[in-house]
């Protein structure tokens, strides 16, 4: 399940608006290279060794930045590792649809850690155990 919704990001002290997508298929949460670059600089850690991860269109991507951010949904700051992804897909076809991606992607094991879950009626929903952080 896929649900959109606008969020903030904040790093060093700076804090920026974007949509981010939610995806219970996606295993990590990354962010746009440009996007984040724009937002904070070059300011990302560097893996030690370069992960290969299938993106959201099948292909292999190389990652080798990542950043801890904190994540600002409904008022509530979530403290996360993203992946920095510099072949960021703009857009994908989805059941003939085209789709434009969003700055930022919220993966499932985000989701699990601070019981993030997705309705189709109401969209993101915090559970209790994110209203007791």
């Amino acid at each position: 399940m896929r649900v959109l919704k606008d969020v903030r990001v904040s790093f060093l002290g700076r804090e920026v608006s974007c949509t981010a997508l939610f995806d219970t298929g996606s295993g990590v949460t990354a962010v746009q290279r440009i996007f984040f670059e724009e937002s904070f600089g070059a300011k990302w850690s560097t893996l030690d060794k370069p992960m290969k991860l299938y993106w959201i269109n099948g292909e292999s991507i190389q990652v080798d930045k990542y950043a801890q951010i904190t994540i600002i949904i409904d008022g509530f700051k979530l403290p996360e590792t993203v992946l920095i992804i510099d072949d960021f897909i703009k857009e994908i076809e989805v059941e003939g649809k085209r789709i434009q991606l969003p700055q930022l992607i919220v993966g499932s094991g985000t989701m699990d850690k601070y019981g993030i879950i997705l309705d189709p009626r109401e969209g993101v929903k915090l559970t209790g155990a994110t209203l007791l952080l």
